[in-house]
C-alpha cells in the first residue's frame, strides 16, 4: 500500500475510533491494522499529533503525555511487526481517544450521526464520545447528532436517562416530539409513549422549550425532582414533584410503585414483554398497589397480584392475560 493510502486509511481510523458509535470491535481492528505494519502506526501518530494541536489539547498532560508515548512507540527500531509496542501505542491512542475526543469533536467540520436502538425487553448503556452517558429502555430509537457547535440526541419513541458531560462550548439538547430539552451537564430522563413527551429531571437544571415557539409560555425551567409534560398538539404542562428513586429504578432492571394504580403498573410491564396483561374489569384498573417488581418478568408480576390482591390471571391467547378479580 502506498504511503498516501497508509495516511488516509490513518486519517480513516481516527475518525472511527472518535465517532459515538465507535464500538469495542472498531477497536480491535483498529490494534489489528497497527499490528500488521509498522508503517501503519506510523502514519497513526502522526495523524494523532495533527489533531492534538496546542490550541485545543496543549494544556492537557495526560493528552501530551499519550501523544509522546505514541511518538515513542513509532520511533522504535528494530523491532518485530507485531511486538510490544503496537499493543502500547493503541493503549495511547486509546486515551488520547478518551481525553482528546471532546476537543477533536469541537473542530471537526463535518457532523457525526449515529442511530441507537433497542428491542422490546432490551435496556442498553452507552457512553458517548465526549463522556456522556446514554441508556436507552425497551424499545427505544435514537439518533444522536454531534458537531462543531451543538450535542444533540433526537428521541423517536422509548425513554432514555442521559448523564451530560460538560461542555460550555457545545450545548447538549433532546429533542422529542414538540418538546427540546437544553442541558450542559446534568442527568435527566425523556421518555415518549404514543405522541406525549415527559421530562424529569434527577440533579442540575434544564430548560424545556416548545419547538417553534417564544415568549414566557413557551418554555419552562425544572428543578431536580420534578417532571413536567409535553403535548403532542403543543401544550406544556407544568412541573409537578415525583420520587426520584422510583422514577428511576428502571435503569436497574426494576419498577417500583408506591400505591399506584394497577393500570400503571401494568402499562409499565407491558412495554418490555410481547405478552400482555390487560384488566378484564375495567374497576381493577384503578387499584393502588405497592412493590417492586423485576421489568420483564410476567410470571412474578402475576404471583405478587394473585397472593397480595387476590387477582385472578386467565391467559386468553397466546400474547395476551387478562386479570379479573378472584373475590
Amino acid at each position: 500500500m502506498s504511503s498516501e493510502r497508509i495516511d488516509e486509511a490513518a486519517a480513516g481510523w481516527l475518525a472511527r475510533l472518535m465517532a459515538p458509535d465507535c464500538s469495542e470491535r472498531d477497536r480491535e481492528a483498529f490494534e489489528a491494522w497497527c499490528a500488521a505494519d509498522a508503517a501503519h502506526a506510523d502514519a497513526f501518530a502522526a495523524t494523532a499529533q495533527v489533531h492534538a494541536d496546542a490550541r485545543a489539547l496543549g494544556g492537557d498532560g495526560w493528552v501530551r503525555a499519550a501523544t509522546r508515548s505514541a511518538w515513542r512507540a513509532s520511533a522504535a527500531r528494530g523491532r518485530s511487526r507485531i511486538g510490544a509496542w503496537p499493543a502500547r501505542f493503541a493503549a495511547a491512542a486509546a486515551l488520547l481517544l478518551v481525553v482528546g475526543g471532546t476537543a477533536w469533536f469541537a473542530r471537526t467540520e463535518r457532523p457525526q450521526q449515529a442511530r441507537y436502538a433497542t428491542a422490546v425487553g432490551e435496556q442498553r448503556h452507552l457512553e458517548l464520545a465526549d463522556g456522556t452517558q446514554l441508556q436507552l429502555d425497551t424499545d427505544t430509537d435514537v439518533i444522536v447528532r454531534y458537531d462543531a457547535s451543538s450535542r444533540e440526541v433526537i428521541l423517536d419513541h422509548g425513554r432514555i436517562q442521559v448523564g451530560v458531560a460538560a461542555d460550555a462550548r457545545r450545548p447538549f439538547s433532546v429533542r422529542s416530539g414538540r418538546g427540546i430539552v437544553r442541558d450542559t451537564g446534568t442527568e435527566f430522563q425523556v421518555a415518549r409513549y404514543r405522541g406525549d413527551v415527559r421530562i424529569m429531571l434527577l440533579s442540575g437544571a434544564v430548560n424545556v422549550a416548545l419547538a417553534g415557539r417564544e415568549g414566557n409560555d413557551a418554555s419552562r425551567d425544572l428543578a431536580p425532582g420534578e417532571e413536567l409534560r409535553v403535548g403532542d398538539t403543543g401544550e406544556l404542562g407544568w412541573p409537578t414533584r415525583v420520587d426520584v428513586d422510583a422514577a428511576s429504578s428502571w435503569t436497574h432492571g426494576m419498577l417500583t410503585f408506591k400505591d399506584r394504580p394497577l393500570g400503571d403498573l401494568l402499562e409499565e410491564m407491558n412495554r418490555y414483554s410481547g405478552t400482555k396483561v390487560r384488566v378484564a374489569d375495567p374497576a381493577l384498573s384503578t387499584l393502588a398497589v405497592s412493590g417492586v417488581f423485576r421489568t420483564g418478568d410476567q410470571a412474578s408480576l402475576l404471583q405478587a397480584l394473585k397472593t397480595g390482591w387476590s387477582i385472578r390471571a386467565k391467559r386468553v391467547s397466546d400474547h395476551e392475560i387478562a386479570l379479573s378479580s378472584a373475590r
